[in-house]
């Protein structure tokens, strides 16, 4: 067989996989049907069934896609427990800072949002790909609810800056973001002492923080 017969079960899969996410975005999870994903991408649904078996295979795919855990989760690892929720916490917004790979997220975070069935899938794909491995390192008291905890962190921080943008938290530089929520997150791990996050002057004319205006801050 030759080599680009070899390399034409993956080209076919992956168009499909691309042709799934645009329909995701367009229409959503409940919206998004076998037949369409088929249309979009050229084939026939039963070569969708093969490589997925399922609409909800197919979005489990996107989410890999757009989380890419492997690819900041070895770097967070390496290294002391002492800054572990920090370095997550960079890394993970790295990815949604990257205009390359933030459409992507978008259209999975909204899809989840949007329909309960796609809201377990990205819990299950974001806990077996990023929250489990936090929690097999933790050499704390309950660790998986304390990373499940930290997901929780992840997912508001993730609505109020890129999906709702929040205008004070919107305008953040990443440093400033990781510089207030890193003691939260540090806390959520190691589960000792009480926070006292620092509060960045772009947040001080936030409701509630503070009466000074906020300047607008570039974000890394």
């Amino acid at each position: 067989m030759s080599a680009a017969a070899d390399d034409a079960p993956v080209s076919r899969r992956e168009l499909i996989r691309q042709a799934a996410t645009e329909l995701f975005a367009q229409c959503g999870f409940r919206g998004t049907t076998i037949r369409a994903i088929a249309e979009r991408a050229g084939v026939d649904p039963a070569l969708v069934m093969h490589y997925f078996g399922s609409k909800e295979k197919v979005f489990s795919a996107v989410i890999r896609e757009a989380m890419r855990a492997e690819t900041f989760l070895p770097e967070v690892l390496d290294g002391t427990d002492e800054d572990l929720g920090r370095r997550l916490l960079r890394a993970f917004l790295r990815r949604w800072e990257d205009p390359d790979t933030q459409p992507l997220l978008l259209v999975v975070f909204r899809s989840a949002m949007e329909h309960p069935e796609a809201s377990r899938l990205f819990r299950e794909v974001a806990s077996g790909e990023i929250l489990l491995p936090l929690a097999d390192r933790l050499e704390t008291p309950e660790p998986q609810l304390r990373a499940v905890a930290l997901g929780s962190l992840l997912v508001g921080l993730v609505s109020g800056r890129y999906v709702v943008r929040v205008e004070s938290l919107a305008d953040m530089t990443l440093d400033a973001v990781v510089d207030l929520f890193g003691p939260y997150a540090e806390q959520m791990i190691s589960g000792r002492g009480d926070v006292d996050a620092p509060v960045p002057g772009t947040l001080r004319g936030a409701p509630g923080v503070g009466a000074e205006s906020a300047p607008s801050g570039a974000r890394d």
